[in-house]
C-alpha cells in the first residue's frame, strides 16, 4: 500500500510563537527600563549621601557657598573661599586707591546683593530659621554666629590719619552701610540676640595678593563667616 504524504499545512498556527517572543521581548524591555530607573535613583541617593556626609564634614565651606553663589548673581567675579569661610568683594567695584567712599555702582549693586543675600541667610540665622522652606535649605541647622565684614588695603601708605588701619576700618564701616543698614539683614540675631554683622580691619597685613603687597586686588573688603558651635 502506498502512503500519500499531504502538502497541505497541517492546521497549526506560527502566530503564538510570535505573539510569545513578542511578549517576551516587551518582558525584557520593561525590566530594562526598571533596572536603569533603579540604577538612576540609587546613583542620585549615593551623590545626596555624598553631599550630607561632605556637609557635615565641613559645615561652614556648605555655607560659605550657599551664600557665595548666591552674591555671584549680582557680582559674578566675587570670590569664594570655602575652606577659610571667606567671600571676597573685588576691589575693582568698591573704592578708588586711598578711598572708603564706595562708588556709585558698588552702592547700587550691594543694595542688590542685601536683597538676595537675606533670602538664603534666613535659613541660617537663628531668629529667622522658622520659616518652612528652611528645612529643605538647611536640614542639618547650621547657624551663623557672625559675619565679619573685614576691611583691606594694600601696602602703599596712606598720609592721612590713623594710616592704612584707619583706612581699612573705614571701607568695612563703608560696606555694611550699604548692605547692612536699614534692610533686612540688619535685624538678623544669632542664638544669643546679638546683631549678625560686626566689623574687623586688618590694613595691608593680610594681602589676598601676597607677592606683592602693594597690588591693587588687596585693596578689598572681605565677608568671613563664622558658624555657632554645635558638637557632634
Amino acid at each position: 500500500m502506498q502512503v500519500h504524504r499531504s502538502h497541505h499545512s497541517t492546521g497549526v498556527s506560527a502566530e503564538p510563537e510570535h505573539s510569545y517572543l513578542a511578549s517576551a521581548a516587551d518582558m525584557v524591555i520593561g525590566f530594562l527600563f526598571v533596572f536603569i530607573i533603579m540604577v538612576a535613583f540609587l546613583a542620585l541617593q549615593k551623590k545626596a549621601e555624598q553631599e550630607a556626609r561632605a556637609a557635615d564634614r565641613d559645615p561652614r565651606g556648605t555655607v560659605t557657598l550657599t551664600i557665595g553663589n548666591q552674591i555671584k548673581k549680582d557680582i559674578p567675579n566675587v570670590q569664594v573661599d570655602p575652606a577659610s569661610g571667606v567671600i571676597t568683594l573685588p576691589e575693582e567695584l568698591l573704592f578708588d586707591r586711598g578711598s572708603a567712599s564706595l562708588k556709585p555702582v558698588a552702592v547700587e549693586t550691594l543694595a542688590r546683593v542685601s536683597v538676595t543675600m537675606a533670602e538664603v541667610l534666613k535659613c541660617f540665622v537663628a531668629n529667622q530659621m522658622e520659616d518652612p522652606i528652611c528645612q529643605q535649605e538647611n536640614p542639618r541647622g547650621h547657624e551663623v554666629e557672625t559675619i565679619f565684614i573685614e576691611g583691606h588695603t594694600d601696602s602703599l601708605p596712606m598720609n592721612r590719619a590713623g594710616g592704612n588701619i584707619r583706612l581699612s576700618l573705614e571701607r568695612a564701616i563703608s560696606v555694611n552701610e550699604a548692605l547692612v543698614e536699614g534692610t533686612p539683614l540688619a535685624e538678623f540675631r544669632n542664638k544669643d540676640g546679638y546683631p549678625l554683622f560686626s566689623h574687623s580691619a586688618y590694613a595691608e597685613t593680610r594681602p589676598l595678593i601676597k607677592e606683592d603687597p602693594s597690588d591693587g586686588r588687596n585693596r578689598r573688603v572681605d565677608l568671613r563667616i563664622v558658624l555657632a558651635y554645635r558638637p557632634d
